[in-house]
């Protein structure tokens, strides 16, 4: 076969399979409900999920976070105590 044959079979090669598919209709995107805002304690605990990786340096990450949670925590009753004297 002659060079010329080869690049004619090739091209339709690949342009057969493309001619053949059928593209589905766009249909719309549904905007997702947005979440509830988190509160600021939840803030937090989710920035103590970082701490964590503190363990691929060589501390132990897992207490890091288990303080900081309780951290948290302890700053959440806290606040907790002084919006119910607040209510006196």
């Amino acid at each position: 076969m002659s060079f010329k044959k080869i690049i004619i079979l090739l091209i339709t090669a690949f342009l057969i399979p493309g001619c053949c598919t059928q593209t589905k209709p766009v249909t719309e995107v549904k905007p997702a409900v947005p979440a509830a805002p988190l509160s600021q304690a939840d803030q937090m605990r989710k920035k103590a999920n970082i701490a964590e990786a503190a363990s691929l340096i060589g501390y132990d990450g897992k207490a890091i976070k288990r303080d900081l949670n309780k951290i948290i925590d302890q700053q959440e009753k806290s606040a907790k105590q002084l919006e119910d004297l607040k209510g006196l």
